[in-house]
């Protein structure tokens, strides 16, 4: 486990966005942290994504999305939701935040990517991940409370 003095705040990831932002936000509630999505913080950093994708180009769009997801990893007493997508190309920036993958089965992915996509994905968060949980069906609540007790198991 990471240097608990350290750690600056959790991040929670999944294949599933919404159950990720959703266990998020609960478990911010339940340990009286800050909630944070990135994918909501660039959204209202560019105020409108597409179009300065459109006039700017990548390279800027992809500085701008680095740039607030780097003030994200650095927010403290915050619970994170990131998205897959972006965990994978700025999982450095969270080497001070505790991250913990919400494992669901490839069946309750509203949108399931392929059977090797999904396996490469799954191994990608496991293999940078502090904390792993398998869930069978997306029960906000009950992955919340799984990870207080194993925090409190960890810490």
């Amino acid at each position: 486990m990471k240097n608990e003095k350290t750690l600056k705040n959790m991040v929670i990831v999944s294949l599933d966005e919404k159950f990720a932002k959703n266990v998020a936000k609960t478990l911010a509630d339940m340990l009286d942290m800050y909630f944070a999505d990135c994918k909501e913080l660039i959204a209202y950093d560019l105020i409108n994504p597409e179009e300065v994708l459109q006039k700017c180009g990548l390279e800027y769009f992809k500085k701008r999305e680095k740039s607030v997801v780097s003030n994200c990893a650095d927010y403290e007493n915050s619970v994170i939701s990131v998205s897959y997508d972006l965990f994978k190309e700025y999982s450095k920036l969270f080497n001070n935040s505790y991250v913990v993958y919400l494992e669901l089965p490839k069946l309750k992915l509203k949108e399931p990517p392929s059977k090797i996509a999904y396996q490469s994905r799954d191994e990608f968060l496991k293999n940078n991940s502090d904390m792993t949980l398998s869930f069978d069906r997306k029960a906000v609540l009950s992955a919340a409370k799984q990870i207080i007790d194993r925090l409190g198991d960890e810490l």
